[in-house]
Formats: structure tokens, sequence, C-alpha cells
């Protein structure tokens, strides 16, 4: 779910027919051999879901020069970890249908990143349990450990686990469904912090 915000928005994400998001990598790997069997070499592909959002609208689309060719992880140098582009999508966020959540008097929020409460990275906040989640005890909520790294140091995270449902106590759903999208709090650069807000349907 999204919906508008004080400022203009726009998400750029890869379009995908389903399941295969369009962002991919295609290492090669050569399996031992022995001497019944011969070395093979086998090319395996992977597909990486991404997105930008800005607040400038005039900063999106990026050019697929931009996004062509990068690379992530370690030993880059040596040619790892390089994507190649295959399709993009962008989309306006004050320009989507919001009538599911204006018509709605009830709503359930989803995370679908962890939440990040506590983190040992230097200058970063440690915050509670938003005030506009509906939980009855914090404590029920399901806990993990992350870690993130920056310059080869690890900085441990303590987050609210993905894949939690809870209610909303907020006072703006479709501000707060766009916030879900464009990811909030601590860390939120790294993707910690996505929900997705939901009405709930009447029985």
């Amino acid at each position: 779910m999204v919906g508008r915000q004080p400022s203009t928005g726009c998400a750029q994400y890869p379009q995908y027919p389903n399941p295969a998001p369009k962002s991919s990598t295609c290492p090669r790997t050569t399996p031992g051999s022995t001497e019944r069997w011969p070395p093979e070499s086998h090319d395996s592909f992977w597909y990486v879901h991404a997105y930008v959002h800005v607040d400038d609208p005039g900063a999106l689309p990026l050019g697929e020069v931009v996004l062509d060719g990068l690379q992530f992880g370690g030993k880059r140098n040596y040619g790892y970890g390089e994507t190649r582009l295959k399709a993009t999508q962008t989309v306006p966020l004050d320009e989507l249908d919001y009538s599911r959540l204006e018509d709605s008097e009830e709503y359930l929020i989803e995370l679908v990143t962890p939440f990040v409460l506590t983190s040992e990275y230097l200058g970063a906040s440690d915050v509670a349990v938003p005030w506009w989640w509906n939980v009855e005890h914090d404590d029920d909520l399901r806990r993990r450990e992350e870690r993130i790294g920056e310059q080869c140091e690890p900085y441990r995270l303590e987050t609210l686990n993905h894949g939690q449902v809870v209610g909303y106590d907020g006072t703006d759903p479709i501000e707060t469904a766009v916030n879900g999208i464009t990811r909030v709090d601590t860390h939120s650069k790294y993707g910690f912090g996505e929900f997705r807000l939901k009405p709930v349907e009447p029985k």
C-alpha cells in the first residue's frame, strides 16, 4: 500500500513479470572433477529486487548507464558481484489510488524488513516501539540480532523481526503508508524499517 506525503515523492522499481525480478548476476562456477567425471562449468542466475526513492521527482528515472554494471560485496576489484540491469519502472507515489485506505477504519502493519531498536553504529539513535503500533506488550514482539558492516567493521543491531503483523493506532494512514514504502527510523537507508499498511476488510 502507498499514499501521499507532504513533499512530492517518486519510487523507481525494477519492472518484472512474476516471479523473477530483473536485476541479475551471472557467476560461473566450476565443480570439482574426478577421473570418472570431467570438470564442467555452469552458469547460475540470481535476481535482485531493489528500488530507490527521492523527494525530488526530477531526479528520477535514473539513466540505465547509472544502474547497469553495479557491483556489490567483496573482491569487486576481481570482478565479483557485478549486476546487469534488465528493466525499471518509475511510480509517482502521490498518483496512486488510495481509496482502499481512505474507505477503511481499521488497519494492520506488516513488517517487510526488520525494524531497528538499538545499534552499535556510531551516532545511530536508539528508538522504542513506535507509539502508532497497537501492541498489547512490547515483549510479545519477536526480536533478533542483525549486523551491518562498514569498512570491514561489524556493528550489532537489535531489531524487531520482519514478517510480524501489528495493529495501527496512528492518525494519518495514507502518509503512514508512504513512509512504510520509503522506510523509517534507524538505518532506513540500508533497507531496515520497511512496512506495509493494510486496511482491514469488513467481514
